[in-house]
């Protein structure tokens, strides 16, 4: 490939980001912005965490946010890869300029997972009520916000989620527990 062809492909994909963009940009401001869908996303960022504050355990909070935290970064993650690979999108977004669902990955999936972690210390507990949150996640909320149109399926399964909302539960609590151990040795030493 000549350094010309370079410059080419580079010029189209800007081309073609631009008219992408123009086209997002006109969707959202006339068919999103102040709709229904819109308000509901909107309430659905802010007042869960007004929720969370007023029940999360304030002598725990720095390990109950570390959960929220990786959870978080995680979400976004696999979110921008789903969105990437046209797994799946989102016709209502919050904000039009971030692909992502930023409701569902910076607030609910973070304090689903939280409350989860706070509430059920022991292993077993913490597993059923896993898996129950992420029933009601993959087969009712996703399945809610397709009916909404604000998520569109592509080439995914709501099983996917799942069992991914499962994995992402064992291993952050796993993890957070080994850091916690360690973090005890290293006090007592």
């Amino acid at each position: 490939m000549s350094v010309q062809n370079k410059t080419d492909y580079v010029q189209d994909i800007i081309e073609i980001q631009n008219k992408l963009f123009e086209i997002n940009y006109t969707f959202w401001i006339e068919h999103v912005l102040f709709s229904f869908n819109w308000w509901f996303l909107i309430i659905l960022t802010i007042l869960p965490w007004g929720i969370w504050w007023r029940f999360v355990d304030k002598k725990r909070i720095i390990e109950i946010s570390l959960m929220g935290t990786l959870v978080m970064i995680t979400s976004v993650f696999l979110d921008v890869v789903g969105i990437s690979f046209l797994l799946w999108g989102y016709a209502y977004k919050d904000i039009q300029m971030i692909p992502l669902l930023s409701p569902i990955d910076l607030t609910i999936l973070p304090i689903v997972y939280m409350f989860v972690y706070q509430l059920f210390s022991k292993w077993k507990s913490y597993l059923i009520s896993l898996i129950a949150a992420a029933t009601v996640s993959a087969f009712i909320v996703e399945q809610l916000f397709e009916w909404m149109d604000i998520y569109q399926l592509y080439s995914w399964k709501h099983i996917y989620s799942f069992f991914i909302y499962i994995a992402i539960g064992i291993v952050f609590k796993w993890l957070i527990q080994k850091m916690k151990e360690h973090q005890v040795q290293e006090s007592v030493e």
